[in-house]
């Protein structure tokens, strides 16, 4: 115990050190008590310390690395894939984590150039989802209400007025595109010639046909003045750094592949046949892009929710609605142009993804798509 004249000694030392050293606190114990002493004398709290934050560096992940099959399903899908002796690129997702992407069979038959996950391909008819992401971003910012006439907006359309922009998406409008151009245009050349082409030719009744997109392509033009070329450059590559190419991009791309047809003769590049579907079927990814893309969709990180599900409002007995087949519990994508015959399937989460894109036709006998299937379907019944 200190006597009180004791403590008025220490405590006057103490201020003494701490006004030479410029101490911010010193502190004794008193008869079992704590006083802390500021430096300019007063009784206070103790200042939190200073932390030095760390940074660390953030990693950028390449969405197209590779993944070697480690899973027992893994690997089990790896040697399935591996037994068909089908070429293509497999990316496959289990409780949103990848579980598997690799190349297989060839690239270029020619050149013996096998298929990786660099690899890129023709999206075909896929790309129509992309478009119906383009028409939604355009009804987010109030331009386009899917309850619109298309004579709004194309009104030298064959019963323009009696169509809706949802029956566009859902494709019950009708419209059939019943010629194409093989000349060398620019996007708005080919547009307006597709246009033209369009008839009504199954009204009421849905009927899968490219004309139902390409009067969407005519509407964005029409609401916001621009390419479609560059509204898909600023969703893709802007928003959300998903990377693709256009064909005349694509024929210089050392990861170009060569598309075969169903007896496996090759097909000449031809980029006027592409470069004509806009909207519908021009552009080309890796299977590691496409699943970014997808994912980021179905996470609501394109468009809202409440925009995703008016875009995927079937009509009634219908399963078809922006580029996907509704199964119930999956979405179904397939396409298929000049060989290139991409097939996804996935949960409507988006966690549980089959992607196969491939250079191999394979429509008339379902190979593909079949193959996809079965593979989805073992992720849902293997742990």
């Amino acid at each position: 115990m200190f006597s009180p004249e004791q403590l008025t000694a220490v405590e006057g030392e103490i201020m003494g050190v701490g006004k030479i050293l410029g101490a911010t606190i010193l502190t004794i114990l008193v008869t079992g008590g704590t006083f802390t002493y500021l430096s300019h004398g007063e009784i206070g709290h103790e200042a939190a310390p200073k932390v030095r934050k760390i940074h660390k560096p953030v990693v950028k992940q390449n969405i197209n690395a590779p993944v070697q099959p480690q899973s027992v399903l893994a690997k089990a899908i790896d040697q399935q894939v591996k037994a068909t002796g089908r070429s293509g690129t497999l990316l496959v997702a289990k409780a949103g984590k990848i579980i598997l992407n690799q190349g297989y069979g060839l690239a270029n038959k020619q050149t013996n150039q096998p298929a990786t996950t660099q690899s890129l391909y023709g999206i075909a008819s896929l790309q129509k989802n992309l478009t119906a992401l383009l028409v939604m971003q355009q009804v987010a910012a109030g331009k386009i209400k899917l309850t619109d006439k298309v004579s709004q907006y194309l009104p030298q359309l064959p019963a323009a007025n009696t169509v809706t922009v949802q029956q566009l998406l859902n494709m019950t409008a009708g419209y059939n595109q019943i010629g194409k151009t093989e000349a060398t245009l620019d996007e708005a050349g080919y547009e307006k010639y597709a246009l033209s082409q369009l008839v009504m030719d199954q009204r009421g009744a849905w009927y899968y046909s490219a004309g139902n997109y390409v009067a969407l392509v005519g509407i964005l033009r029409q609401v916001t003045g621009r390419s479609y070329a560059d509204l898909l450059k600023e969703m893709l590559k802007g928003q959300h750094h998903i990377d693709y190419t256009d064909y005349n991009d694509f024929i210089k791309s050392p990861d170009k592949t060569a598309n075969y047809g169903a007896d496996g003769t090759a097909y000449f590049d031809n980029p006027n046949i592409f470069n004509r579907e806009i909207g519908t079927g021009s552009i080309e990814m890796t299977t590691g892009n496409l699943y970014k893309l997808l994912r980021d969709e179905l996470s609501n990180k394109i468009i809202s929710k409440l925009q995703f599900n008016a875009m995927m409002r079937l009509a009634p007995n219908e399963t078809y609605a922006s580029g996907m087949y509704d199964d119930g519990n999956a979405y179904r994508m397939h396409g298929i142009i000049l060989g290139f015959d991409p097939s996804v399937k996935m949960s409507k989460d988006g966690k549980n993804m089959v992607i196969w894109l491939s250079n191999e036709d394979t429509t008339k006998v379902h190979t593909n798509v079949d193959l996809v299937n079965h593979l989805y379907d073992s992720l849902l019944t293997v742990e």
